[in-house]
């Protein structure tokens, strides 16, 4: 869980992810990007659910995605401090990415990518008629950890997304999808709890900047040009928990 000056906000969903028993859940690591602050100790919480703080060396938006060497699972929920799925729909998404999702981005904030003439892609949050999506964000997604390592490998074309997401302080989760795609030739999986995730969207932000959606659909073009492909592929399924009744 990737924080940086929202210790409300970074309260708010510790307190509500560690308020139930969550039974895969092992440990908690919040990535304190806050440089030049103080990190906060470590504790257990009253259902022995360690939390971890890991100051960053920079304040950086790749810092989520370092495959730390004392991580001990397959499965990473990644998140940022303001998002959340409610506990019991945690353990519901992580067995629906045991089960259909290892080798996607596994996630609830689905995105699309649509063609525009030119060539171009634009970034877009999906409409209700839209029957594909080609990304879910990274701000509430599980990752299999073997897609982190590559992430941060010494590849050039890695080295030159960090070195992207950091001068754009942006795109940290459009890179992971291509990571995905590209490495394992699908597409993500959009998964819903029975309750809705909480999203805090608070009002100052990256995503409340002016051009967000501009700089967003420039990530996509600038990738593809990085990988010298359009790797993301779009998606129509989804795992919603909940029965249907026809």
């Amino acid at each position: 869980m990737q924080t940086y000056n929202r210790q409300d906000e970074l309260n708010e969903t510790l307190h509500a992810l560690l308020s139930e028993v969550i039974p895969s859940l092992l440990e908690v690591v919040v990535v304190w990007n806050n440089v030049d602050d103080q990190v906060p100790a470590d504790y257990v919480s009253k259902h022995s659910v360690p939390v971890r703080y890991r100051k960053s060396p920079v304040n950086s938006l790749n810092q989520k995605l370092w495959p730390d060497p004392a991580y001990k699972t397959q499965a990473i929920l990644l998140s940022d401090d303001d998002v959340y799925y409610h506990p019991s729909d945690v353990e519901f998404a992580f067995q629906a990415w045991r089960k259909f999702g290892r080798d996607r981005m596994t996630g609830a904030l689905a995105r699309c990518a649509e063609p525009e003439e030119g060539g171009k892609l634009r970034y877009a949050f999906c409409s209700e008629d839209q029957d594909a999506y080609a990304m879910v964000l990274t701000n509430l997604a599980f990752s299999h950890i073997s897609l982190m390592d590559y992430y941060w490998s010494d590849e050039a074309d890695m080295i030159n997304i960090r070195n992207y997401v950091d001068q754009h302080m942006n795109c940290e989760d459009i890179a992971m999808n291509h990571v995905a795609s590209l490495l394992t030739g699908q597409g993500p999986l959009q998964v819903a709890g029975r309750k809705s995730y909480v999203n805090m969207v608070p009002a100052v932000g990256i995503s409340t900047k002016p051009g967000h959606v501009e700089a967003r659909s420039k990530c996509l073009d600038d990738f593809a040009d990085i990988f010298k492909c359009r790797a993301l592929i779009n998606e129509t399924g989804h795992i919603q928990r909940s029965v249907v009744v026809l």
